[in-house]
Order: structure tokens, then sequence, then C-alpha cells
């Protein structure tokens, strides 16, 4: 199991440019294949990229020289999460004030695990895979509607093979979740969870949960979970194609 601690360090040192060819290519490596990395790779440089902006490169930028050596790791990490705070408080205030700026963060990862062990348990079921079934699901969305307070629709998701097999409500930390389940020629099913509560608006990534790929993002105040048994990009597509059908 990686040490997420480790490879935090790791991550903000190489988007820093602190790492040595090798320590480098060894990141390199796993942003090739780990989509965490990848996401935590793309949000530390967001954060830079958005903490010049808000305070200007000249009073951001460090010139100092900083060895990447393991004498000098706990300096550059503590700036670097210095960095980080300071840019969480100035994009928060951008956004509250300045009309378009806006920090946003990954949806809940307990969320996310809870999502997984559902979905892990329900996609072995055959018979009874759905709570309610296909041919309800005009009383399932009224249903979730009700609940989640928001207008759903039962995503089209033909296109990727996908066939509508009904619908059930899960409970996750006292709140009702809606968990669209799908069928597919070869696989297991799918689900996507629309849960109320999203916070700020956050772009779509991929996680991993074992040998389940979970595609999520936030927007409108709901947060949307496609899961399965999915390589990345299949999740991703998967994911576009019901946020294209989201009003």
């Amino acid at each position: 199991m990686k040490d997420p601690v480790s490879m935090d360090a790791r991550v903000m040192a190489y988007v820093d440019g602190e790492l040595d060819a090798e320590a480098a290519a060894e990141v390199e490596r796993l942003i090739a294949t780990d989509p965490d990395v990848r996401a935590d790779v793309e949000m530390f440089r967001n954060t830079a990229m958005l903490l010049r902006a808000a305070c200007g490169e000249q009073q951001y930028a460090d010139t100092s020289p900083r060895p990447a050596t393991a004498a000098t790791r706990p300096e550059w990490i503590e700036r670097r999460r210095v960095a980080i705070a300071l840019a969480a408080g100035v994009l928060l205030t951008l956004g509250g004030f300045g009309g378009g700026v806006w920090w946003t963060r990954p949806p809940d990862d307990d969320l996310l695990d809870e999502v997984a062990e559902y979905h892990a348990v329900i996609s072995r079921e055959t018979v009874h895979l759905a709570e309610v079934p296909a041919d309800h699901a005009a009383e399932f969305v009224d249903w979730m509607s009700h609940r989640l307070e928001r207008r759903l629709s039962v995503p089209d998701l033909q296109a990727a093979g996908l066939r509508y097999a009904g619908g059930r409500m899960l409970i996750i930390d006292d709140s009702p979740v809606a968990d669209f389940l799908y069928t597919r020629v070869n696989g297991a099913p799918i689900g996507v969870c629309v849960v109320r509560g999203g916070g700020m608006p956050s772009p779509l990534r991929v996680v991993a949960r074992g040998a389940l790929r979970l595609a999520t993002w936030a927007e409108g105040g709901v947060t949307y979970i496609v899961v399965g048994d999915l390589d990345a990009a299949t999740a991703r597509r998967i994911a576009a194609l019901v946020a294209s059908q989201q009003t």
C-alpha cells in the first residue's frame, strides 16, 4: 500500500521541480499508470498556477537553491503546505467576491468508499439487482427526486452499451443516494449514483477502489459517481455521457 504522506511529498516535489532525474522518472511512471497520482499532480499544479495569479509571481516565487535531499525535504514540504493553505484562503475569498474564481476539492473520499462497498455487493446480484425495476422507472425517478429535492432523470447510456435495469436507494451518512443500475453484454453491472450536497463544483476525476473505478464530479449542488469494474478511460466516457444529460 502506498504511504499517502510520502506520495504527497514526492508529488509536490515533482510539481516544484525539486526531484532529481531518477526520482522524477519514477513519479512519471506512476502518473502514467495511477489515476489518483495524475489527479494529485493536476491539483498541485492548479494550486501553484492559481496562487501565482492571485498573489503575483514574485510574491509566490522562492528563488533560493533547494537541492532535493532528505535534509531539505521538511523545509519545502512545510513551505508547500503553507502555500496551499494560503491559496485556499485567497481563492475562497475571490470565489466569494471576485465572481468566477472557484477553489474546488474532490468529493469526500468516505463517500466514494461507501459507494464502492455498496456496489461491490449489489453488482453480484442477478435476479434482484434493482430495488425498483426498469419498467417502473418513472416511479423510481419521482421517489428519488422527492428525497433528493432535485428533479432527476434516468441517464440514457445506450451509446455506451449499457441497458437500464432499475434503481435502488442507498443510505450513506444518513442521507439518501439515488443509484441507477445498468447491465451490459460483457461485464458486471454499472452504477450511476446521485448524491445531494456536492458543495462547490469540482472537475471529473477517476479513482480506484480495488477492482472498481469511480468517476466522480460535482455540479449544481449535486455529486455524481459512476462506479463499476471499468478501466479509467471507459469510466470517463460514461461520466461524460451522464454529465451531458444533466440540466
